[in-house]
């Protein structure tokens, strides 16, 4: 018997499970917090947590995660030079350096100019030393990649870093955006590099040689060589994961999959069994990217969301992600005392920070002309965390003056503060960290409030419901194609809250009702989805194993590829353009026998590559019929052939 050990590593915890691959049933699951200062940690946590003696029967090891989308919207990876040709770019790009070269064809393919390997020299000796990564980027080449592929060869003997060519990371037109593509694709090399090379350190101390597979950002596999290349194709990954674990471990083939987790709530709409994929690319950290993804609604609202009072008094959730303070105060449990000693000092006047907040020191120093206070703070965090109050008193400050906000969003300092996983520990829901440190710091919170603690709770847990509800609300419009936002409406508010109050009015009592049953997975999802399931009237399906839906539809995951081809007709010629050359035949029928040949033949050695066994592969051609007069028959201007196999690697 063979099993699957599926695992995602997500930003606040890692998910691991055990899949009997045969059954594909759970036999065991695990989590441990994410180690982002070392993976590896995180890792061998939760593959210690897992409750399974036969680690030498793994034959599949399968991987979903959000490091790659995280890293985009972070700003962070390789520093990565850019050589593009052909047009200019009119709008910014992701790169450290950016040089156009000569060289350029035209949309059907057809050579227009040639490229000057002196200068192409020049501009790479420019860059040595400078980058991390290079990619290169040309006007059409998805049409024609020659001149990718000769500048690719002089960056190899110039540079000796990795080259991203962007026609091999998408066959969609649109420069601009597929530029973007290979830019980000070459700054994504050492993040998942590095997950890769953490996860295969700890696989080898438990004895675990089988083959790595990586989720898309489409839902389906690719293998660990792929994912080294194209760790692009990664974004989305950890919710993609989601989606199909949900549906799996429920059987359901309609419904909204909600998955609530440490940071964020991510929603897609399942229709028959499938999940719409956003094929003009995804859209992460303000960057559209030609990747194939499924299409998610994303919030920012989950369990590590910090609660807060603005200037107003009303309470807030999120979107910002902070420590919870029980988990720190596991560790740290002389917090408690801070808190309970400080909270009857005077009330704060300032909302960029309140007298629940902790700070911890993270890394990375201070600029050189920073203010004095900011270094007295950062000594004494060196210890380990303390509480605002404590600071500003400490260094002999006044509370209301210290703003850590800026040291926090530079990474500089975590905060620490009341969250969604507090709430459940006060109310004795949860219970796996410090509910003392919880319980100190919504004690603050609701004195600020002037109320009791326990009315202040059912407060916040009623403002989670109603938040959680409308974002259901919200990406039900998205998926219907609608581009507002109803937030940025008085008047929908207006209707919208009136809804989703308990204690509606008399004159207006409006209803919603989602057609869709939720499917809500992730850790905190039991705890807090049935209620605002109730505030729409929809069913709510929490299955068994919610916590770990991302790990588990990783390991059950489908290995998929895919290319797209294009016959052109360019006077008397029929042209086959392919991603790795360009054919000139003198017939449709030629042009559609070898298309379907060298795409079936090529889908091949991808499932062959990724490990499948068995394999389904259908090729889907449609003509490009284009309207040149009124009333005239439209005229023949080439076939787009889709080609897709689908294959198990277990």
């Amino acid at each position: 018997m063979s099993f699957i050990l599926g695992m995602d590593t997500g930003g606040t915890y890692t998910d691991g499970v055990i899949v009997n691959s045969s059954e594909r049933k759970i036999v065991c699951k695990a989590k441990a917090l994410t180690t982002k200062e070392d993976l590896t940690i995180g890792i061998k946590n939760c593959i210690d947590n897992l409750d399974f003696d036969k680690m030498e029967d793994i034959s599949l090891v399968s991987l979903s995660t959000t490091l790659a989308t995280n890293a985009i919207v972070e700003g962070r990876g390789a520093s990565v030079g850019l050589i593009y040709m052909g047009t200019e770019l009119d709008e910014d790009v992701p790169a450290e350096i950016a040089v156009k070269v000569k060289g350029r064809f035209d949309i059907m393919g057809r050579l227009q100019e040639d490229p000057d390997p002196k200068e192409v020299r020049e501009a790479l000796s420019k860059m040595k030393g400078r980058v991390d990564a290079l990619a290169v980027s040309g006007y059409a080449s998805v049409r024609n990649p020659k001149h990718e592929k000769e500048i690719k060869r002089i960056a190899d003997e110039v540079l000796g870093v990795p080259v991203v060519c962007a026609h091999q990371l998408t066959s969609a037109l649109g420069f601009y955006h597929r530029t973007i593509t290979a830019v980000l694709n070459g700054r994504l090399i050492p993040i998942i590099d590095g997950l890769l090379k953490s996860t295969k350190k700890v696989l080898h101390e438990k004895n675990i040689y089988a083959a790595i597979m990586i989720v898309k950002g489409d839902g389906t596999l690719m293998t660990e060589a792929m994912a080294k290349e194209r760790p692009i194709d990664t974004i989305l990954s950890g919710p993609a994961a989601s989606v199909i674990g949900g549906l799996a471990l429920t059987g359901k083939r309609d419904g909204l999959v909600l998955d609530m987790g440490g940071t964020t709530t991510d929603i897609a709409n399942v229709s028959e069994g499938s999940v719409k994929i956003k094929k003009e690319g995804a859209r992460v950290g303000g960057w559209r990217t030609r990747v194939k993804a499924v299409e998610i609604s994303t919030f920012g609202l989950g369990g590590d969301s910090r609660i807060y009072l603005d200037k107003k008094g009303n309470v807030q959730i999120g979107p910002q992600k902070v420590w919870p303070l029980c988990v720190i105060g596991m560790e740290y449990p002389q917090l408690v005392h801070e808190l309970q000693s400080f909270k009857r000092v005077g009330e704060l006047k300032t909302y960029s920070q309140q007298e629940a907040d902790c700070f911890m020191y993270v890394g990375g120093q201070l600029a050189k002309d920073a203010p004095a206070h900011e270094k007295k703070i950062l000594e004494k965090l060196q210890g380990g965390p303390h509480s605002l109050t404590y600071l500003a008193r400490a260094i002999g400050e006044d509370p209301e003056t210290i703003d850590l906000t800026p040291l926090v969003e530079s990474g500089i300092l975590a905060r620490i503060s009341v969250t969604p996983t507090d709430i459940l520990h006060v109310q004795g829901k949860y219970n796996q960290w410090n509910r003392d440190l919880s319980q100190a710091g919504v004690e603050i919170l609701a004195r600020r409030k002037e109320m009791p603690v326990g009315k202040f709770v059912k407060m916040v847990e009623n403002a989670i419901h109603t938040k959680l509800a409308m974002t259901c609300i919200q990406s039900a419009a998205d998926f219907e194609g609608e581009d507002f936002t109803f937030t940025e409406s008085p008047e929908a508010m207006f209707l919208i809250e009136a809804a989703l109050r308990k204690d509606r009015g008399v004159l207006l009592s409006p209803r919603f009702h989602l057609s869709k049953p939720i499917v809500a997975i992730g850790a905190p999802a039991c705890a807090w989805t049935y209620d605002a399931g109730k505030l729409l009237n929809a069913k709510v399906i929490v299955p068994q194993d919610a916590d770990v839906a991302n790990a588990y539809g990783a390991a059950v995951g489908k290995v998929t590829a895919t290319v797209e081809l294009l016959i052109s007709l360019d006077e008397d010629q029929y042209i086959l353009n392919t991603p790795w050359e360009r054919f000139i035949y003198g017939s449709k029928d030629e042009a559609m026998f070898y298309a379907i040949h060298e795409g079936r033949k090529y889908i091949e050695h991808q499932l062959m590559d990724a490990g499948c066994n068995t394999w389904s592969i259908e090729e889907k051609p449609s003509d490009i019929m284009v309207e040149t007069k009124e009333n005239e028959p439209k005229v023949y201007m080439g076939t787009k052939m889709v080609i897709t196999g689908a294959g198990s690697a277990f």
